[in-house]
């Protein structure tokens, strides 16, 4: 089988015009997901910075939020913090539907839509020692299914830590390379994540299948701010997003194919 880290590196490269804009007002700015996850899913709305400015985003209270599906369900988010909206906790999105995000802020509204794609089809995680790094690789086992265009991105938990809490430290992917292929073994855990795996650790993986425009989205949001900041932080105004209305950011669905594994003794 073809090196997936060396294909994954090839898929990842783009060329990417980057437009430094110091913009002379407030942008709303919104970062919001759902997932096929039985839990509260959260949308984050705040107001962009110049890009060169040291202040904080500011964080929007206030906001009317739904989320909708292309079946007539609505869920009304409630405010849970400045800026966070969340649903109730037995929302789950469905693999195939198209959900949409509605915003009334300020007499002004604003709109998104992404549809939910299918899974990878995960069979399991190992691991094994990696005697150069002096750390545990966790090694994934899958079947990527048939057919151009599913992308991909990952999280790392560790005893129920999110170790891939910054850009720099999310594995992003599309297929291009390596469709409908069996990935026998892929190493998910970044050269940047600090953390140190240790025995006995409960690892968990996510593999998000996420859209086209939202790994375009992440893989921007990466490049012109070098793979640093926190996935849920203000992105720069120049990368626009799918959000209606000149605002920034990025509203999407996701499934999730989840595997856990206990790192034992070797």
């Amino acid at each position: 089988m073809a090196n997936i880290a060396f294909l994954m590196l090839l898929s990842c490269v783009e060329e990417i015009d980057i437009d430094f804009k110091i913009e002379d007002h407030d942008i709303l700015a919104v970062d919001g997901m759902i997932t096929n996850d039985t839990t509260a899913h959260r949308v984050y709305i705040s107001k962009t910075r110049p890009y060169f400015s040291d202040k904080s985003p500011i964080k929007l209270s206030g906001a009317i939020v739904t989320i909708s599906d292309d079946y007539g369900n609505i869920f009304e988010l409630s405010e849970k913090g400045p800026g966070i909206y969340e649903t109730e906790k037995d929302v789950y999105g469905v693999i195939g539907r198209t959900y949409y995000l509605d915003i009334k802020y300020d007499n002004d509204y604003y709109y998104a839509e992404s549809t939910m794609k299918r899974k990878m089809l995960t069979d399991s995680l190992g691991y094994k020692w990696n005697s150069s790094r002096e750390q545990y690789d966790i090694l994934l086992y899958a079947k990527e299914p048939e057919g151009i265009g599913d992308n991909y991105m990952w999280h790392v938990y560790a005893n129920g830590k999110r170790l891939t809490d910054t850009f720099d430290k999310i594995m992003f992917i599309d297929d291009e390379y390596f469709d409908g292929t069996y990935i026998d073994g892929m190493n998910v855990i970044s050269r940047r994540i600090d953390y140190k795996i240790n025995e006995l650790d409960t690892i968990i993986v996510d593999t998000h299948s996420i859209t086209e425009e939202s790994y375009i989205f992440y893989t921007g949001v990466g490049a012109e701010t070098g793979f640093s900041g926190g996935p849920f932080d203000t992105p720069p105004a120049n990368i626009q997003g799918n959000i209606s209305n000149d605002a920034v950011g990025l509203f999407h669905a996701s499934s999730i194919a989840r595997e856990k594994v206990i790192i034992y003794p070797l």
